[in-house]
């Protein structure tokens, strides 16, 4: 890897272009394109396959990175060198190690194509915390489960959403929708069980039922949950019972939860 010529000046074009992506969802989707900070984060999306078009190294940076991606080809990304003021500019973490790019945003499977008979789905609708929105998806890829949909929620390539995912992004194929109707209607078409997560002692609980191959797990806003109408219009709804005075529990702890329940199946055959 050859070594990058360098950038001094603050108001480089490319540097305003990263600062831009960070702070602005309309330029993200204006440019289709998100930031990434860290050695994890940039070597997941390397790893992955994922296309970067900028990467900046503060001296410390790239000596980390050189070490690791010795031959990695970068012949098609824009690549520099940065002083450590201009990397303290970028950076949004507390302990910065110097490493930034700039990725493309992955295609997105349409509906039709992502959601499939024999599927697990997590559907988030109005999720807004970004912490939630990106632990979630980690938990996914964890569980392994065949793709994450977005309804009416917050952006998923805001850079607290990509670093809360910690590289989940990139492995677990993901869709955003403006309304959760397409998504209900997708799933009953191809019969996949709609599930919604709700607070009620008249539903489901988990543990004690069982999950179909094809189900989609619906969790809603973390202090509202799912309106009324989408939890109705779902199949089913479940719901995690709670002991003392708990009421609810964090959305990316009951996502969490409910999914691993629904992967396996619900109760073991037997019971």
């Amino acid at each position: 890897m050859s070594r990058p010529f360098s950038i001094i000046a603050k108001d480089n074009p490319s540097i305003k272009l990263y600062r831009r992506l960070a702070r602005s969802r309309k330029d993200r989707a204006k440019e289709n394109s998100f930031v990434l900070e860290g050695m994890r984060l940039v070597t997941d999306a390397i790893s992955n396959g994922a296309a970067l078009s900028h990467l900046f190294w503060t001296e410390e940076g790239y000596r980390r990175f050189e070490a690791a991606y010795v031959a990695v080809d970068l012949a098609h990304v824009h690549c520099a060198l940065i002083p450590d003021a201009i990397g303290a500019a970028l950076s949004q973490t507390e302990h910065s190690q110097g490493i930034y790019a700039i990725c493309r945003m992955p295609e997105q499977l349409p509906l039709t194509e992502l959601i499939h008979g024999d599927g697990v789905y997590a559907v988030l609708h109005q999720l807004q915390d970004p912490g939630n929105a990106g632990m979630i998806l980690r938990t996914a890829d964890a569980l392994g489960l065949d793709g994450v949909i977005y309804s009416a929620s917050c952006d998923i390539y805001s850079p607290k959403v990509v670093r809360a995912t910690m590289g989940s992004l990139f492995r677990v194929p993901v869709c955003c929708t403006s309304s959760i109707e397409p998504v209900l209607e997708v799933c009953r078409s191809v019969h996949v069980e709609s599930c919604a997560a709700v607070v009620s002692s008249e539903a489901e609980q988990v543990g004690d039922c069982r999950f179909r191959k094809g189900t989609a797990i619906v969790i809603g806003n973390e202090g509202n949950g799912l309106p009324p109408e989408v939890s109705q219009a779902c199949d089913r709804r479940v719901t995690i019972p709670m002991h003392g005075s708990i009421e609810s529990l964090n959305a990316a702890m009951a996502a969490g939860i409910i999914l691993w329940e629904a992967r396996r199946g619900g109760v073991s055959s037997g019971t």
